[in-house]
């Protein structure tokens, strides 16, 4: 994947401003470069970035805590909705403002923010075990922050639950599901994502997170999903998208849906190979990838658990009452 944050440096120093200090490009690589994974993780760590850029009371920092956000929105945010939404309600109306009301405006926007992410979290982990409450097998497929949340807390209400965890080449997602399950003491099968069938016979439910909601209920996630998703389906095992509603492209109500983007998997594939010609291999595919809502069986977001066809109304209603709130 391309170090998208020295793109960030180049724009500073377009700006007139000197290179970013190294915990900013350390944020910029956990975000933007995906150094850690999950699109909630990454809107929090937005946010812990903004409150370090304006920490010195300056004008200055808050220039920079500003351009960061818009470079975040641009960048990872453009096909994550979750991301530029979360910015775009941090940043708004704040060119009205003098500076220090600016910066302490930041400061309250960013503590409301983390509370109520953490009150909308907690009430869809609450209902999605809820739901999930008879299942014995859970696959989770790529990691996802609100995944792991729900299937934690399923297994402390079910200590006998099986998780199936396959690893994709795509993203290791599944190792970073590991640092968080195996702690909590879950019974984990982490497998080949070859083996993804094979797993399927025992599970009741296979959960995703979601990168980008759609209005008519398909979502976007890791390559790879459509796939189990297929087979889950086939196999009469459950599909759940775990979301928050946050993650809704408002954009797909008028029809913008567009391919994902493609990217070189040449880290992934051709790194340690010592063949010739090497180079004239073409690794290039989708990073992201459509699940179709006739593959979902419901998505599972604070609202409770619904079926993708009730994503229409439910956005029109949230978004026209509450989002200015949110």
């Amino acid at each position: 994947m391309p170090e998208r944050r020295f793109d960030h440096v180049a724009e500073l120093e377009a700006a007139g401003l000197s290179r970013p200090d190294d915990a900013t490009l350390h944020f910029l690589w956990q975000i933007v470069d995906e150094g850690v994974l999950g699109a909630t993780r990454h809107v929090a760590l937005g946010n812990q970035l903004i409150l370090h850029l304006i920490d010195t009371g300056s004008e200055e920092g808050l220039k920079r805590a500003r351009m960061a956000a818009e470079f975040i929105a641009r960048t990872r945010g453009h096909d994550t909705p979750v991301i530029g939404n979360s910015l775009k309600l941090l940043l708004a109306g704040l060119d009205d403002m003098p500076p220090l009301a600016q910066m302490q405006s930041l400061r309250d926007r960013v503590r409301e923010w983390d509370l109520t992410a953490a009150e909308r979290k907690k009430h869809l982990v609450a209902r999605a075990v809820r739901h999930l409450g008879a299942a014995k097998g859970i696959l989770a497929f790529d990691y996802s922050s609100t995944v792991s949340a729900i299937v934690i807390a399923l297994g402390n209400a079910k200590p006998d639950l099986m998780v199936a965890v396959p690893e994709s080449r795509a993203i290791a997602g599944g190792a970073r599901y590991l640092e968080e399950f195996l702690p909590a003491g879950l019974k984990v099968r982490f497998v080949p994502d070859a083996a993804i069938e094979h797993v399927l016979e025992d599970c009741d439910a296979a959960l995703f997170g979601v990168e980008t909601l759609r209005a008519d209920g398909s979502f976007l996630n890791t390559i790879g999903s459509r796939l189990i998703a297929r087979l889950a389906s086939l196999s009469g095992v459950e599909v759940f998208g775990c979301t928050d509603l946050l993650k809704l492209d408002l954009r797909s109500y008028e029809g913008h849906r567009p391919a994902p983007a493609t990217r070189s998997y040449d880290s992934v594939l051709l790194a340690g190979l010592s063949i010739e010609n090497l180079g004239n291999a073409d690794t290039s595919a989708p990073e992201l990838e459509v699940v179709p809502a006739n593959l979902i069986t419901a998505i599972l977001s604070e609202y409770g658990p619904m079926p993708p066809v009730a994503v229409w109304d439910l956005g029109r209603k949230v978004f026209a009452s509450e989002g200015s709130k949110r």
